[in-house]
């Protein structure tokens, strides 16, 4: 109701509609006492994103003629394909101040193991999503990425810890970006009219839970003196603020 501004009428007959036309859709979950997907729709779902990202490329080659088209190459880089249902648990449960249980990997810790958290935010960080959420087992809050995530549960269990205590994530960190200083003048020249319009530098925002994102996507350097060009072409010029907030090594 709220996202296509209907009223309680309109959208009962949306949703009656919507049943109708997709049964194997939606299954009646009386313990929640509401509608909930079923796993049929779930991979249908990620069938039609494939096939959405597919069509939007066809759309955007459609004005040439076939001969044009092979002056074109696409570099399918985005290997992130969240599941939809991981995606849909994880927002049912920021909605509802829920905690949720899943297995999860991590290249620090490669087998699979149980994890509870408490999310409160879905974050698209680069080409990877991610949710943000107050960690049972280690009592901090922490990231996790959604593509390692799976046997995703939501809990009956509410929230209890306050969303107010990420640090983290409520500190906004400004970040001032200039061209690599190991670069030639008439290099950073090149920079500064590709980056940042023929400025000196550009100053960003960022939180600071999402600064060490922000800069691997960027590929800027927070230790010039160790990552160096051609790597990097970029360099943060006010690094003290910035450490604090990065992941450690």
């Amino acid at each position: 109701m709220q996202e296509f501004d209907l009223g309680p009428v309109r959208a009962s007959q949306w949703l009656r509609d919507f049943r109708e036309g997709h049964s194997n859709w939606t299954r009646w979950d009386p313990r929640r006492r509401e509608y909930t997907a079923t796993p049929v729709a779930y991979q249908q779902a990620d069938a039609l994103a494939r096939q959405k990202r597919t069509a939007f490329l066809a759309e955007m080659l459609s004005p040439y003629a076939p001969a044009e088209v092979e002056r074109f190459s696409v570099v399918p880089w985005d290997l992130q394909h969240p599941s939809a249902k991981t995606f849909s648990r994880l927002n049912i449960a920021i909605a509802d101040a829920l905690q949720v249980a899943f297995t999860y990997a991590s290249m620090g810790h490669p087998e699979p193991h149980a994890r509870t958290i408490e999310p409160h935010s879905l974050v698209l960080a680069g080409r990877r999503w991610h949710v943000r959420g107050y960690c049972l087992e280690t009592g901090e809050f922490r990231d996790f990425v959604l593509g390692r995530m799976c046997d995703v549960r939501v809990l009956d269990t509410p929230r209890s810890v306050d969303t107010a205590t990420d640090q983290a994530w409520s500190t906004i960190v400004k970040v001032r970006i200039e061209a690599h200083p190991a670069l030639s003048p008439a290099q950073q020249i090149v920079v500064r009219d590709e980056m940042f319009r023929g400025t000196a530098a550009r100053v960003e925002h960022c939180r600071g839970a999402l600064l060490q994102y922000m800069l691997q996507e960027l590929r800027v350097a927070v230790d010039p003196d160790k990552q160096r060009p051609p790597e990097y072409q970029l360099a943060v010029s006010n690094p003290k603020e910035c450490k604090s907030w990065l992941f450690p090594n």
